[in-house]
């Protein structure tokens, strides 16, 4: 009896969780989204604030920077717009905090279960910013090939590199949406040096890569053979990658597939088998 009392508790703090949440927390919908645009519930920000100064001095930079580019991937994608990365680490600690407080009360004080619910609270604005970041990176790595291409094309026609990148940067896709914020934010300085500024913010190795040899070939005296020897290089690279994920998925899924489909499937069998044979003996 108490088993299930237990159960029916954790499945109640589960639904509350999430169904909180979810109105509350998700990105970009519903309340969300009016805190990211600054509008109508700023209120929410102010009281975050209060954590911004310890969250600066005491996280560890590593988790900072990795949520900075994630925000940074998140708000190419017109997601978590306006949010940075302490702000948004000061939102874990208060879901956490708020978590833990709600599963002390459900758990009656149980320390375990407590601790579990407050890491749910840590984990879950992660998990919406990490999945938006992380689709929005790979969309942007499978049109950035093409778009290099269609540089190197305008190159290889006549235009300056920069000409060449600012024309392009009209291109449709998430590539041209990026180079032309690239555009946007270069006015009174290089564009190769601002290009540069945005490929390190992403931290993307493939675009520091392609910023950094855009420099060395706007130097150089054959342009247009650079170009081409660049856009193969990205191709080549993106396939590469795109190969290493393929095999990479098929391993993944070995643990889940024994997990979820051969040990039950397994014990199925063996209850057949064996419970005649229990019975049998006693």
């Amino acid at each position: 009896m108490s088993a299930l009392i237990w159960l029916i508790g954790i499945l109640v703090f589960v639904f509350v969780s999430v169904l909180l949440l979810e109105i509350v927390w998700e990105a970009p919908k519903g309340r969300l989204a009016e805190v990211g645009s600054g509008e109508a519930v700023s209120g929410y920000r102010k009281a975050l604030a209060a954590l911004d100064k310890p969250v600066s001095l005491y996280m560890p930079k590593g988790i900072l920077r990795k949520t900075a580019a994630n925000l940074y991937w998140a708000q190419i994608a017109g997601k978590w717009t306006g949010w940075n990365e302490v702000q948004f680490v000061s939102l874990q600690v208060a879901t956490a905090a708020g978590a833990f407080v709600a599963g002390t009360i459900v758990f009656g004080g149980n320390l375990l279960l407590s601790g579990a619910a407050g890491l749910i609270g840590w984990q879950y604005p992660t998990l919406s910013l990490n999945g938006t970041a992380r689709r929005t990176r790979r969309t942007f790595q499978g049109q950035l090939p093409e778009f290099i291409q269609l540089v190197a094309a305008r190159v290889a026609a006549g235009n300056s590199l920069e000409n060449a990148l600012i024309k392009t940067a009209a291109a449709p896709g998430l590539a041209g949406q990026w180079m032309r914020r690239v555009v946007q934010r270069s006015q009174g300085r290089d564009l190769l040096e601002q290009l540069g500024l945005e490929a390190a913010e992403s931290q993307m190795p493939e675009l520091i890569g392609m910023a950094t040899q855009l420099r060395f070939i706007k130097r150089g005296a054959a342009q247009q053979q650079l170009m081409g020897q660049l856009a193969v290089s990205i191709a080549a690279d993106y396939i590469t990658q795109a190969d290493q994920r393929a095999e990479k998925l098929g391993a993944e899924l070995v643990t889940p597939m024994v997990l979820f489909y051969f040990l039950p499937f397994l014990g199925a069998i063996m209850f057949v088998i064996g419970y005649p044979i229990v019975t049998g003996l006693f």
